[in-house]
């Protein structure tokens, strides 16, 4: 017969892992959490104080993603309440774009076939009046999500594990994985000090799921964020939700394709995130962390031209790593024949915000091995065998399409 160290182990403890290893433990599933840092970290997708959390959807209505991204804010309230935490920032996210801009016209709608009006979907003129910290040009437009805000990231992973661990979870961090073995009766998880005997894993590594499972179609991507001093006459302005709530923009045809960020907790400073299709990478190495001048010459531009009062010399900035997928859908499922896998990674940017959502389908999934989560569109053996059309289409493309934004 064998001796199981716990039901399931759960490989990579960041904001997904973390999630997962929460759900599991608070449903009386005997589980082992294994991040090969420390929980949280700063290396990690979810570093970098707080995440925005935008429920309004990006995809057209009858999307699978809506049914999840209505369930987000009241999944996290309902964490935050069961921990006796302080996370949510309930500023709501301005979503800025262009009216031209088709994609950004299905957020509009969908703003409007939420609230049943007009009320948050709002002209170049409307943007100037309300939101005059956001600098908007004629063609510009906004979309305020009021059911929006953003995390604190850092402290909602901490939560989660301390969290698990109160619940009877068992936690190893700078524990590495080295690799698993299936077996008919059991799942072998081997670190570098010994080795865990489980029924069933969930692998959640974030970036680092490019190493782990290489043949994926998934690569692992720079993120870079800088924090931002107002000017003087500015920094009450500057340090009011009100007047700056989080924020999620789209810049089409210029170097940033989208920015996103809130006002820091160290009030008044700024942080904005940006991509501007920084270098994939197969391996991360250490120097991946360290923030070069030219990773900070986009934000910088966005700080001078989409903010007024904002100065544009970094007072901070992280660089950190995250995991996408060819298609920009995540990986959650089953994944292989044996039943005795789960994969909850590739997020491609939109992780934190379907966090506790997803710790709960992955917790669906090893206890009753199904969901009522429409995911066929996130099942991961969709890629079981490498696709070089894929692969050559990631190559040409950069690897960077604003349909992440899917969920």
């Amino acid at each position: 017969m064998t001796t199981y160290d716990a039901q399931v182990a759960v490989i990579g403890l960041g904001a997904n892992g973390a999630q997962a290893l929460y759900q599991l433990a608070k449903r009386g599933i005997s589980v082992i959490g294994i991040e090969q840092h420390w929980s949280p970290n700063e290396r990690s997708g979810h570093a970098g104080e707080h995440r925005v959390l935008h429920p309004l959807p990006f995809s057209p209505e009858g999307s699978p993603d809506h049914e999840i991204l209505k369930d987000i804010m009241p999944a996290w309230k309902q964490f935050q309440q069961e921990t006796n935490s302080n996370l949510v920032i309930e500023s709501g996210v301005m979503l800025f774009g262009h009216k031209d801009d088709d994609e950004f016209q299905v957020i509009a709608q969908n703003a409007r076939n939420r609230d049943g009006d007009d009320r948050n979907v709002l002209d170049a003129k409307t943007m100037r009046e309300r939101y005059p910290l956001f600098r908007t040009d004629d063609s510009g437009m906004g979309v305020f999500d009021e059911l929006g805000g953003a995390v604190r990231s850092e402290m909602a992973v901490y939560t989660a594990v301390h969290g698990a661990k109160k619940l009877g979870a068992e936690v190893h961090t700078d524990t590495k994985v080295h690799g698993w073995a299936i077996e008919s009766d059991r799942v072998r998880v081997f670190t570098r000090d010994r080795e865990f005997t489980v029924e069933k894993l969930v692998i959640s590594p974030g970036a680092y799921i490019a190493e782990m499972l290489p043949h994926l179609p998934i690569r692992a991507r720079h993120l870079v964020m800088a924090w931002f001093t107002p000017e003087p006459e500015y920094m009450d302005a500057y340090s009011d939700p009100k007047q700056l709530p989080a924020f999620h923009g789209f810049i089409p045809h210029r170097r940033g394709e989208m920015i996103y960020g809130a006002g820091s907790l160290d009030k008044p400073y700024v942080k904005i995130g940006a991509d501007f299709n920084w270098r994939l990478t197969d391996e991360i190495h250490q120097t991946d962390f360290h923030v070069v001048p030219e990773d900070l010459d986009g934000i910088r531009m966005m700080a001078r031209e989409r903010f007024v009062g904002l100065d544009d010399a970094p007072l901070r900035s992280v660089k950190l790593m995250d995991g996408w997928t060819v298609d920009y859908e995540a990986l959650v499922g089953h994944y292989g024949p044996s039943g005795r896998v789960v994969l909850s990674t590739g997020f491609s940017g939109y992780g934190f915000t379907v966090a506790p959502v997803m710790g709960g389908i992955v917790a669906d999934l090893i206890e009753k091995e199904e969901t009522s989560y429409n995911i066929a569109h996130l099942d991961p053996n969709r890629f079981t065998e490498p696709n070089d059309s894929l692969a050559e289409w990631w190559q040409v493309t950069g690897g960077w399409n604003r349909s992440w934004s899917k969920l």
